[in-house]
């Protein structure tokens, strides 16, 4: 087996994101996951009637998972996600049964994540059950920290909402991202005796990555490599330590970052004995790829890609048969996409003849159209768009090029595409309406980067989803701030506030109004922000149910956390258990 080799090339200044990862990072903050589109995702998964991504975001596959549902239940078959759905799946006998059985399927993979939790001292701990099944405190005055917030009142009433929030595997997910708070918050100790509260061995693996990667993110890189020290699997460890490399990166560390670089090396370059392990060190190598060009060494993630690209080639080469593998199909699919999304188009290219099937193909196409379109190679990547037969596909990939275009100042163009995107999303069938709504936030998006904010409010008022609409309504308000239009500015605002206002999940809406504080924090908008923060304390005071009281108070958490201003000074500087 070949080598994985890792090395770095030093850059005199942090390169800036990309278009598509910019565009990520904006509405990753004006349109936050719904984590109840999260927990029927991860619900209807464990019933096999979902196989989409899981990301708290609604989608075409998600929506058809929906209407099966409601139809084998004798529900009424509209695909709506609502939290009256959520219980419904939740408590459904039906439902009880299967979980049942996929947990027998499931009790190999728990004892396996037990025995090594209990081979490191410092995580058998956590197995405690003394830990486990803790009862909230019923006595408790539930209403008095939305009267006083501070850091550790809102995280006490978190996790005595989790207590209470019934099914085992949802009390354990809550407390993960509780833990990922305060791990984020710097609070170490207390993340770690939170995971100790979770009873499936196997999540708590995954949170203790998740403690190191958020303590990563944070820059306290000292601290994530000693909780990335204690992970007793060795892919989690290397998922861990791939953020910690590059948060070294991002802070100048290229020595500490050539360390981790092989420490990773020697823990992803074990015995290969399924395509599953292929595809997973293909995985890990490609997401370590992305995230290094956005720290500032697009050298290095070449590099790595094209030392995981001839791995996989020598393993065909010594076994012919390797090629039947469906493990080995899906990794040079991934690595095709991912040489794509770092702008390695022709590498990309070179490979796309091994996604022999339609999903494969069709994924990196997407990519492929997107690193042309930025490369401003517009003849390749409208060649690929046209031969797409899906036009919700086509749809986004020429709002995409228009955005591409709008940002290098062809604005003639940009406009072009952005009318044959609005003729493709005419063509999508009427029931795909993700779809609809996605491809038309894409446009949206073109229209700001444009800098036609009139056409981004014709585009947002097209939206017929409530939560899409208002992150385009946000990142509209923000583009009159910049441009001083202080009256456009609150008008859009207004409609924001007033999309929220349609939005039947009052989770969602809490999410929404969270994500608000965040971005206007960041902007020192400081008034904005508290007026936001105060939307979204109103909205979770009134909750009752224990979940999504726990899901509202894990949010409000992070949002309090940057809140500038007045509140400062009311802050903790831990989150207690």
């Amino acid at each position: 087996m070949l080598p994985v080799v890792f090395s770095f090339t030093t850059l005199d200044a942090i390169a800036a994101l990309n278009p598509d990862e910019q565009l990520n990072n904006n509405r990753q903050q004006f349109m936050p996951r719904s984590p109840l589109v999260e927990r029927l995702q991860v619900l209807f998964a464990e019933l096999k009637i979902y196989s989409g991504v899981i990301d708290g975001r609604l989608n075409d596959d998600l929506t058809a998972a929906v209407q099966h549902y409601q139809s084998r239940a004798g529900l009424t078959v509209d695909g709506k996600v609502s939290e009256e759905l959520l219980a419904h799946v939740e408590f459904k006998s039906e439902a009880e049964a299967l979980l049942v059985r996929l947990d027998v399927v499931g009790s190999e993979q728990r004892v396996k994540a037990r025995e090594k939790l209990q081979s490191v001292a410092l995580t058998r701990s956590l197995l405690d059950p003394a830990r486990k099944n803790q009862v909230a405190d019923l006595t408790r005055n539930r209403d008095i920290c939305f009267q006083a917030p501070t850091v550790d009142c809102l995280g006490f009433e978190a996790i005595e909402s989790a207590k209470a929030g019934g099914r085992p595997h949802f009390r354990d997910w809550t407390y993960g991202e509780i833990a990922v708070v305060q791990a984020r918050l710097g609070q170490v100790e207390a993340a770690r005796e939170t995971a100790g509260r979770i009873q499936d061995p196997r999540l708590i693996l995954v949170t203790l990555r998740n403690i190191a990667v958020a303590l990563a993110k944070a820059d306290k890189i000292q601290l994530a490599l000693d909780s990335a020290a204690i992970i007793p699997d060795e892919w989690l460890k290397a998922e861990a330590l791939v953020a910690i490399a590059v948060a070294q990166t991002r802070n100048g560390g290229w020595p500490q970052a050539r360390q981790t670089m092989r420490e990773i090396e020697q823990l992803i370059n074990l015995p290969e004995t399924t395509g599953d392990i292929d595809f997973k060190k293909t995985a890990l190598t490609t997401g370590m790829a992305r995230k290094l060009v956005k720290a500032g060494d697009p050298s290095a993630a070449v590099r790595i890609m094209k030392g995981e690209r001839d791995r996989i080639k020598a393993l065909m080469i010594v076994d012919p048969s390797t090629k039947k593998r469906s493990g080995v199909s899906a990794s040079l699919s991934t690595l095709a996409a991912g040489f794509a999304q770092i702008d390695e188009a022709e590498e990309a290219r070179k490979l796309l003849d091994f996604a022999v099937d339609i999903v494969h193909r069709r994924s990196v196409s997407v990519a492929l159209a997107r690193a042309y379109g930025r490369a401003g190679q517009d003849e390749p990547a409208t060649a690929i768009i046209n031969a797409l037969e899906e036009p919700r596909y086509r749809s986004i990939l020429l709002a995409d090029m228009a955005r591409y275009q709008a940002l290098s100042g062809i604005d003639d163009r940009a406009r072009i595409n952005l009318a044959r995107a609005e003729t493709a999303v005419a063509a999508i069938a009427q029931g795909q309406k993700f779809a609809i709504n996605h491809a038309r936030e894409r446009i949206a998006t073109s229209w700001i980067a444009l800098g036609d904010l009139g056409q981004a409010g014709e585009a947002a008022l097209r939206i017929t989803d409530a939560g899409i609409r208002t992150g385009v309504w946000w990142q509209i308000a923000v583009a009159h701030i910049d441009a001083g239009a202080t009256q456009l500015a609150q008008k859009s605002t207004n409609n924001a506030i007033a999309s929220i206002a349609s939005v039947k999940s009052t989770l969602d809406r809490v999410w929404l109004y969270c994500g608000r504080v965040q971005i206007m924090a960041e902007r020192r908008n400081n008034q904005q922000a508290l007026l936001a923060f105060s939307k979204a304390m109103e909205i979770a005071r009134g909750i009752r149910h224990s979940w999504t009281r726990a899901q509202a108070l894990v949010r409000l958490v992070e949002a309090f956390s940057a809140l500038p201003g007045p509140l400062a000074g009311s802050k903790s500087n831990s989150l207690k258990n």
